[in-house]
């Protein structure tokens, strides 16, 4: 049989798995695909696999992009698959699970023809329990298996949301994203989905063609982004230098990131906004009746709070309707900064909030505690008593804290050092390319955990951010000064958190003049690369190496 032939089977048997799955299929589509299954064992698996993969990716959460999941490898073969949209309610979810009930059903049918005589399976399958909740989803797939290897959720969180990491052990997994480009991811690979349009790629390659010319993909580093301008492409680290893109067909821009803050709020401005601070958004802040102006730890403005129920200053734009989306949806890294002049208590069950966006188990924060480790969230495990919390949920593993103990051991800084009405400066920052996950206090390190790399960060949604203070209760008022707040959507280093302290020492701001404010363009074109030809970049610092361009059959 012809290769495109072949092509045309396959993609026949996946239109009918669809149709299967949506509930839609007629009698005699429902004939036809028993007819294909019964005297093909390659259709079997790969309508099987098709059908697992398809029911768990259909399952998680709407912030999620919608893929269809494939498993060719062949490059010819990236632009055949067509998008299926998956449902963003509770009622998509059971649906999806009706009609792979159904599906299923078509191969239970298919076997008891068999008789048990005909045919035998390749390998063994295992289908794993449906699960009628939202979940996060991860899967290793290796080509030369004839079946997936594991779907389904991993942790002790079963109710986890997208963003989604695909670990691909050896040969290739692709989908389409309902951005209209289809990818192909190749192994060993590691690449994270975080929107419709982008991709987060942590080692092997990633092969993306758009079928629309107003449609765009962009494969992100930690400080480099390719985005393709509607055309065709590929991104391949080379290793932990390097990395290089080859463009089959029009154009794609290599960026830089622009290493300022998404938000910083200096106060010193007067009212109820920041409008006129050049590095904020023009973001409106809601002062409690308790959260007072003061004179400015740097420059003229920082806030008060009294430490009681209404010291609260509001942030309640930039918000997204679901988890995952908004102004304040982290995926790759994140970095909360801010300067203070604490008078917590230290005491069991008290807590001062530096900054919270309390979107139920999707939070994040930063903030003084002492209560025991209750929910058990800490990681690593730590002594009980005083601490400093970084919380933030992360993909597969859910809502984690990082609590450093306020003892003075090792370097840690103790509650009497961070309460003697000095001003300080603090950093937390999570940066999914090094799995860190960081505490910084005048300018050093006390404090870090390590992740496997490439965990997701999982953020954002309809929540009001709050600078110093908990949303829900208002009952975890911070008990001091607050100044300086800057969010960032990438980790800082070692290096710029130093030079922040050193910049606060002077009573200066943490940027030197040269640091464009703060927008929606969090990237800056270094160059572009034409088809034909193929880029290689350092990884670090995001400069050329090297120009090189394939012979014409490459």
């Amino acid at each position: 049989m012809h290769p495109h032939d072949q092509r045309d089977d396959r993609e026949h048997l996946l239109e009918l798995a669809d149709r299967m799955i949506d509930g839609v299929a007629t009698s005699d589509e429902v004939a036809e695909l028993e007819s294909i299954l019964l005297n093909d064992p390659e259709a079997q698996r790969t309508y099987l696999r098709y059908t697992l993969v398809h029911g768990q990716i259909a399952m998680t959460i709407p912030a999620m992009p919608a893929v269809r999941p494939s498993m060719a490898a062949s490059a010819s073969d990236a632009d055949s698959t067509e998008p299926t949209r998956l449902g963003n309610s509770r009622f998509a979810t059971w649906s999806t699970a009706a009609g792979l009930a159904v599906a299923a059903s078509v191969l239970v049918i298919i076997g008891l023809r068999w008789h048990g005589n005909a045919l035998e399976p390749q390998a063994q399958v295992e289908i794993p329990q449906t699960k009628l909740q939202t979940q996060a989803m991860a899967y290793s797939y290796d080509h030369r298996k004839q079946l997936l290897g594991t779907v389904g959720t991993l942790g002790r969180n079963r109710n986890a949301t997208g963003p989604l990491t695909l670990s691909v052990v050896q040969g290739a997994t692709k989908f389409r994203t309902s951005s209209g480009a289809s990818l192909r991811v190749q192994g060993p690979a590691m690449f994270g989905i975080n929107s419709a349009a982008s991709g987060v790629l942590y080692k092997g390659s990633v092969h993306a063609k758009l079928h629309h010319p107003d449609a765009s993909f962009s494969v992100t580093t930690a400080n480099l982004r390719f985005l393709d301008m509607g055309t065709e492409f590929e991104v391949d680290v080379i290793d932990d230098q390097h990395i290089a893109v080859r463009v089959l067909d029009g154009e794609v821009e290599v960026q830089s990131r622009i290493r300022s803050p998404l938000f910083y709020w200096n106060f010193d401005t007067p009212g109820s906004t920041a409008v006129e601070d050049p590095y904020t958004r023009s973001v409106p802040l809601t002062y409690g009746a308790n959260a007072s102006r003061t004179a400015g730890i740097v420059g003229n403005g920082a806030v008060r709070f009294d430490n009681s129920p209404r010291a609260f200053v509001k942030i309640d734009e930039g918000l997204g309707e679901t988890v995952g989306t908004g102004a304040m949806a982290f995926s790759s890294g994140i970095a909360i900064e801010a300067m203070f002049v604490s008078n917590w208590s230290g005491k069991f069950k008290d807590y001062d909030e530096i900054f919270r966006k309390e979107d139920g188990d999707y939070r994040f924060l930063l903030s003084f505690q002492n209560d025991d480790n209750i929910g058990e969230y800490a990681e690593p495990q730590v002594a009980n008593g005083p601490c400093l919390s970084f919380g933030l949920h992360l993909e597969k593993l859910g809502y984690r804290e990082l609590d450093m103990p306020l003892d003075g051991v090792d370097g840690r800084p103790s509650v009497v050092e961070l309460t003697d009405g000095n001003p300080h400066h603090v950093v937390a920052t999570y940066d999914s390319f090094s799995g860190r996950k960081c505490l910084y206090v005048d300018g050093r390190l006390r404090f870090v955990h390590t992740y496997p790399i490439g965990i997701l960060a999982i953020s954002g949604g309809s929540a009001p951010a709050i600078i110093g203070n908990n949303q829900w209760n208002e009952s975890e008022a911070f008990h001091g000064t607050l100044d300086e707040i800057a969010l960032y959507d990438f980790a800082l280093t070692s290096e710029e958190v130093a030079l922040h302290y050193r910049q606060v020492l002077d009573r200066k701001s943490y940027f030197s003049q040269d640091v464009r404010a703060s927008s929606n363009q969090r990237w800056e074109s270094i160059c572009s690369v034409r088809a034909g030809s193929r880029q290689v970049f350092n990884i670090v610092t995001g400069l050329p190496i090297e120009s090189v361009t394939p012979p014409n059959d490459y």
